[in-house]
């Protein structure tokens, strides 16, 4: 019996048989036709990913030479087993590269290159390859410049010499950008109106001939600018401008100003050409002793002016009509009496303009009368009538006597030369002179 148990059992098909049944009392045990089935994923062995803005790397001599044309970053797709996909795309530790360490200068085509990448994963690069431009490296010092819109600088200010810290920058690039260099600038954004010292950091900008920005690199980057910002002002004489004819019976006396300066505030340039302001008198409406209010009149370009009103005080004498007389023996007795009293009669006029010279001047000094700026000035004279009629300008002699003084601003007393017989009174009885040395 045992022998025939072992025979059976070593049968070839026997183990067969017994095979075939365990796997069918398995299925049945797993499969049951009333359970819902329970669908599973199972991953998929390969996978393919795409990663954009992958950076990329450049190797090349940085010390002469500069590169231009990578792309800062490309899209890379990749395809392999999934296990080692995913730790690609996780990780990110592959590098996409160019390889320029001996790249002749000019223009190439070059392939872009991938490293540090599984081998079981295969990598497409957008763009496979670019073109490149190799250049020749330099280094220059350049001083850079502030630059800030003047349309900033409130009415009234101006802006000095700014400072800019440190005044120069080292510029690197390629050669022939180098070359193209015009300008280097600090730009300084101002707030409008701005009437105070700026002091700012400032970006620098390298532009060329035509305003384009070049492509270089500038150590520092930022600079240091400091503009002063200040009021703009200057003490000048007020001019008296007499316009216009007064009438028949009207003789001016005298016109005086209530300030003889004013202070005039503008550009630095603006304020170097002006000397002096001036108040328009229009002696044709003057019929009596006036007292007016007039405005202070500015060249172009000054932008304020204090004060901007001034009183004028106009003097007058007004000529008397002569009377009608009656012919009796009596008005006409009287009336020669009048007229031998009038021949000793007393009359005043205005000399207008009569000029002012200098005297007793060191020969090795020039004088500028600073004001009256006209060199010149009125002069009322008093005398009897036939004596004051035939007088005028060149029978006067206005003059200061400058003898032992020495450079720099002086107040003089104006002195008049004129006939014996006749008073008169300035209008104003001294004058600002400037002494300097002819050789300054």
């Amino acid at each position: 019996m045992n022998k025939l148990f072992n025979n059976v059992i070593g049968k070839n098909w026997f183990t067969k048989v017994l095979s075939l049944a365990f796997a069918l009392l398995l299925f049945s045990y797993a499969y049951d036709p009333n359970e819902s089935s329970t669908d599973v994923n199972v991953p998929s062995d390969s996978e393919t990913a795409i990663i954009e803005d992958v950076p990329v790397t450049v190797y090349y001599d940085t010390e002469n030479v500069v590169v231009t044309g990578i792309p800062k970053t490309v899209t890379v797709t990749l395809k392999g087993p999934t296990v080692h996909i995913q730790q690609a795309k996780l990780k990110k530790d592959f590098e996409v590269y160019v390889n320029l360490a001996n790249a002749e200068l000019g223009s190439k085509t070059v392939p872009l290159l991938i490293k540090d990448l599984s081998d079981k994963i295969k990598a497409t690069i957008d763009p496979e390859t670019i073109k490149v431009t190799v250049k020749e490296k330099v280094t220059q010092e350049f001083t850079v410049e502030a630059e800030y819109s003047n349309n900033s600088i409130e009415k009234g200010y101006a802006a000095g010499t700014p400072k800019v810290e440190p005044k120069t920058v080292k510029i690197t690039g390629a050669k022939e950008d180098i070359e193209k260099i015009a300008y280097v600038k600090a730009n300084v954004n101002l707030d409008g109106n701005t009437n105070e010292t700026v002091s700012q950091q400032a970006k620098v900008s390298v532009l060329d001939s035509s305003l384009n920005k070049l492509n270089v690199q500038v150590e520092p980057e930022t600079v240091q600018v400091n503009i002063p910002v200040k009021r703009t002002s200057k003490t000048v004489p007020i001019n008296i401008v007499e316009q216009g004819t007064p009438p028949a019976n009207i003789t001016i006396d005298s016109i005086t100003l209530d300030k003889k300066e004013a202070t005039i505030s503008g550009p630095e340039d603006v304020l170097k050409e002006v000397e002096s302001t001036r108040v328009e008198v229009d002696l044709s409406k003057i019929q009596k002793d006036e007292e007016l209010t007039l405005p202070v009149i500015i060249s172009n370009g000054v932008t304020a002016v204090d004060p901007e009103l001034v009183t004028v005080k106009v003097k007058v004498t007004v000529a008397e009509e002569q009377l009608d007389t009656d012919t009796d023996e009596d008005e006409q007795g009287d009336q020669d009496s009048e007229e031998a009293a009038a021949a000793e009669n007393i009359e005043t006029k205005t000399l207008s303009s009569v000029p002012i010279t200098v005297q007793g001047l060191n020969s090795d000094l020039k004088a500028t009368i600073d004001n009256p700026k006209s060199s010149s000035t009125s002069l009322r004279i008093s005398g009897e009538e036939n004596r004051i009629r035939d007088l005028s300008v060149s029978d006067f002699n206005l003059y200061l006597d400058l003898t032992g003084m020495d450079d720099g601003k002086h107040e003089v007393p104006i002195k008049v030369d004129g006939p014996e017989d006749i008073d008169w009174e300035l209008a104003i009885d001294t004058a600002s002179v400037s002494i300097t040395n002819k050789e300054a």
